[in-house]
């Protein structure tokens, strides 16, 4: 049976030219290459070199074998390279996942950040409702994802990166500016913009305003809090938003007020409870650590409150 060794004293007097540098190449005695190429020409039936005055010349047959091992050999470099390349993160695919009102926002965010520590992973992001995100990592189609929507499920585990305080969302001009919390009974009866009706967060708020019989004028809805301001920016409506955003993204007319009772939400990430983390899974996880830190620059958006920084490492 042919050995990987004697392969390996075959190639080294090939390309050194003498029995003794193969076995400086190799670091072995001289005997020791001499014993591993008759073991290989007695594996495979035929003479690799002839000897003449002491010169080893390869033979017709071991030109052709030398053929294919340095084409193989030259295979396994490539592997050692791509092997390096993926150790060092200058390669890799890292699939991630979230719904449709953070894929601009706080993965926008943790993809740039990412990229600014290696800029050679390829990363694809899926955008898809909640339930989409849970199910995309089960199935392990995506490695991580970023919701805001908890699940008791065994099959993921999830992280709270931080939680979410709602606020009103109105026009810089609107009367309700005057007032520095609002509530249910404040927008009684005036043009009211919804989310989506599958999102949890808008039965979140239907639900405060049916406890507090207070009827709202409800003829728009957007899925996206992007969407709502630029409505509510047009004047057509007042709105409540819990999603995460910052100052910077949004319509220079609008403004904020708390909103009470209060509603709060978890930014949660997940990965599958099934497989271990990858080393990119790892390295994501301390990116978002970073955003969310001291330092971070997810303290600049409103409404944020910072998680206990242990639950990021449970």
């Amino acid at each position: 049976m042919i050995t990987l060794r004697q392969i390996e004293a075959f190639r080294a007097i090939m390309i050194s030219g003498s029995v003794t540098q193969a076995g400086n190449l190799l670091f072995v005695s001289q005997p020791a290459i001499s014993r591993m190429l008759t073991d290989l020409e007695r594996a495979i039936g035929f003479k690799l070199f002839t000897r003449a005055n002491r010169v080893l010349k390869p033979t017709e047959e071991g030109l052709a074998l030398y053929d294919e091992v340095d084409r193989a050999f030259i295979g396994l470099k490539q592997i050692e390279q791509a092997a390096a390349s993926i150790r060092q993160y200058h390669r890799g695919n890292f699939r991630l996942i979230t719904i449709n009102s953070l894929a601009s926002t706080i993965m926008a965010d943790l993809i740039a950040r990412f990229f600014e520590h290696y800029p050679e992973i390829a990363v694809s992001l899926e955008v898809r409702p909640s339930q989409r995100v849970f199910e995309w990592i089960v199935s392990q189609h995506c490695d991580m994802g970023l919701s805001m929507t908890p699940t008791d499920s065994a099959s993921v585990i999830t992280r709270r990166i931080a939680t979410t305080r709602a606020v009103c969302v109105m026009p810089k001009s609107h009367p309700l500016t005057t007032k520095r919390v609002v509530g249910p009974a404040d927008l009684a009866g005036l043009p009211f913009i919804s989310f989506t009706r599958d999102a949890v967060f808008r039965r979140q708020v239907d639900d405060i305003f049916e406890q507090a019989s207070v009827a709202r004028d409800m003829k728009l809805e957007s899925r996206t809090a992007e969407g709502i301001f630029g409505l509510v920016s047009a004047g057509l409506g007042l709105s409540i938003v819990g999603q995460l955003f910052s100052d910077d993204s949004l319509p220079a007319n609008l403004t904020f007020r708390p909103f009470r009772p209060e509603i709060e939400e978890e930014l949660l990430l997940i990965y599958s409870a099934s497989k271990p983390l990858s080393r990119l899974s790892t390295k994501f996880i301390e990116v978002v650590e970073e955003y969310i830190g001291p330092n971070g620059r997810m303290r600049d958006r409103i409404g944020f409150r910072p998680t206990d920084q242990t639950s990021m490492r449970a």
